[in-house]
């Protein structure tokens, strides 16, 4: 008989059990193939082995919090430039310590009274277009935000009073002119300057204090490598110093915002290295490992792949695959879901994508990933090419939806009363969909009982989404509801149901309801 080799034995369960990623498979939960870059949804990115071991090396001692953290502070101004910094529990934490800081420095009874205030109410100032997903992080000292569109009322609102104007690092100021502009002005009038920058690489010296920005906000667990966990606030040693004693360990506003000894080691080991070395290999890596995804695409006629090369924004080189709908009857969405029941399953983005294209971010793809990442492409579209014509005569609705509705939606906690005003023609439905204090438009499709409908609601500072899906029966509607919220620069199905599931039923408006302890 043979003897086995040490390469040939079959591995035990054990062995296959250490493999990457066991330690999610023992809670039942099958990891991804990341595609999509440095997203939280799919854990940002992985720290490297030298983040690991100072991390460890921090679990090995004690230390008094306000003492590591001024000796942070002084080792984050000399990578950087900054006059100080801190590590936060995440970017967002950045940007709700920072707002806080500006309201009150370290005066202890505005502090103990946040988001309450025992004066007028501060306002924040943002150019319009600058209002994102995360502002709620400002919002929740309780602040209102002010947009700004012209340098009138830029001076306008500066007379009045502001506690902080923020900006986007990645968006022009419009009619506001340049940034250096900007922050002049407000510095004129104290106002200090908060740049979101959590998506993008920091770099040194930092170029946004160095235009004048008094603060800077950058996530510590995507490009740097850090722990998922955690952020940096660089800028003006005071306000940074503030934001500090309003974070845990101290007993203020900010005292939830809790970052451990080990993370915030572990974050300035990886901002060190970071700001240390040439990624020019880096580089060089991902371009391969895209080059190596399009090469197992090269022989599929109609499919296109286009590189585009990292920028300060991007960072990284993306691939984006393109096909035509005549020749490959599949969309990106069908793409997005196939690859996850793949096994090993493949993440890819959603935002990035349109009806005929995908993009895939190269950051946490190791070689091997990348090439298994295109032999499966290729076996997708190649199925989807050699695929029958799908038919073109859905099957016929034989219900008739047109009509005013009262939903009743159950939330995983509580409950409440809209209204949908449908259009059926054929197939395809239309109309507009009430909410509380706000009305969306409602789009969909009918196929024989079944209805699938999604609605948008323009609210600030991300629109709202409701998909409906359910059955349709006589004078009556149910099913279940996706719930979410998205940016446009976002827009995907992922961010458009990120807030989980509820369950609907639905009445045309001239029918009685039975009561089901709904709150209308």
């Amino acid at each position: 008989m043979t003897s086995l080799t040490p390469t040939d034995r079959p591995r035990t369960n054990r062995q296959l059990a250490r493999q990457p990623g066991w330690i999610y498979r023992e809670l039942g939960v099958e990891p991804i193939i990341n595609c999509a870059g440095v997203r939280t949804n799919y854990g940002g990115s992985n720290p490297g082995p030298d983040v690991v071991l100072a991390m460890g090396a921090a679990s090995e001692a004690f230390v008094d919090m306000d003492e590591l953290m001024a000796g942070v502070g002084q080792r984050l101004a000399e990578l950087t430039g900054a006059e100080w910094g801190i590590v936060t529990s995440g970017s967002a934490a950045g940007l709700a310590l920072a707002t806080a800081a500006c309201i009150t420095g370290n005066n202890p009874q505005l502090m103990l009274a946040l988001p309450w205030h025992l004066g007028p109410q501060p306002c924040v100032i943002m150019p319009v277009g600058h209002r994102f997903a995360y502002d709620h992080a400002i919002r929740m000292t309780g602040t209102r935000i002010v947009t700004v569109s012209t340098l009138d009322e830029l001076m306008r609102t500066l007379d009045a009073g502001a506690a902080m104007a923020c900006t986007l690092g990645r968006k022009d100021l419009g009619e506001l002119g340049s940034f250096e502009q900007f922050a002049t002005l407000c510095r004129q009038s104290a106002v200090p300057v908060l740049v979101d920058a959590a998506a993008q690489a920091p770099a040194s010296p930092d170029p946004w204090l160095s235009r004048g920005a008094d603060l800077v906000v950058y996530a510590g667990g995507k490009y740097v490598r850090g722990p998922q966990s955690t952020g940096f606030l660089l800028g003006n040693k005071a306000l940074t110093h503030s934001a500090w004693l309003h974070a845990a360990p101290h007993q203020a506003w900010g005292r939830p915002m809790k970052v451990g000894k080990e993370e915030i080691i572990g974050a300035v080991s990886a901002l060190d290295r970071w700001l240390s070395r040439d990624n020019t290999y880096d580089q060089n890596q991902w371009s391969n490992r895209l080059h190596a995804i399009a090469w197992h695409l090269r022989d599929l006629p109609g499919v296109a792949s286009d590189i585009s090369p990292g920028t300060a924004e991007t960072v990284v080189p993306r691939l984006r695959i393109s096909w035509k709908a005549d020749a490959y009857p599949i969309n990106s969405e069908d793409i997005r879901q196939g690859l996850l029941h793949h096994k090993p399953r493949i993440m890819i983005h959603d935002f990035w994508a349109t009806q005929n294209s995908i993009t895939i971010d190269p950051f946490n793809l190791s070689k091997h990933e990348a090439s298994l990442v295109g032999e499966v492409l290729s076996a997708v579209l190649g199925r989807a090419r050699t695929r029958a014509t799908r038919s073109s005569s859905a099957a016929a609705p034989s219900i008739d939806t047109t009509g005013e509705w009262r939903v009743l939606i159950d939330f995983l906690h509580g409950n409440a009363e809209h209204c949908l005003c449908l259009t059926q023609q054929g197939g395809e439905i239309r109309g507009s969909h009430s909410a509380l204090g706000s009305l969306g438009d409602i789009i969909g499709t009918v196929e024989k009982n079944r209805v699938n409908a999604i609605s948008r609601h323009s609210t600030t500072p991300m629109a709202t989404y409701y998909r409906f899906e359910g059955a349709v029966a006589g004078d009556s509607m149910s099913g279940t509801l996706q719930l979410g919220a998205a940016a446009d620069e976002h827009l995907g199905p992922v961010f458009q149901s990120q807030f989980g599931a509820g369950k609907w039923r639905a009445v045309r408006a001239n029918t009685p309801v039975r009561s089901s302890g709904v709150n209308p």
